[in-house]
């Protein structure tokens, strides 16, 4: 087994956990946001469209 099959095999895990998880970990990240977005700072910007980004891949 290679790196591209541990690549390629990870992938496929990141989607099943999608699927499986995806409504769990939108709503906390969304929690983490909202509990910690004040202590960003600068960057909160930033972080924030990282997320949204992130959590537009989870729908």
């Amino acid at each position: 087994m290679g790196l591209g099959d541990s690549l390629s095999g990870l992938g496929d895990k990141a989607n099943e956990l999608k699927e499986e998880h995806g409504d769990q970990i939108n709503e906390t990240v969304d929690n983490l946001q909202e509990e910690h977005g004040d202590k960003l700072g600068e960057h909160a910007d930033k972080i924030n469209d990282g997320v949204d980004k992130g959590q537009d891949f989870l729908k």
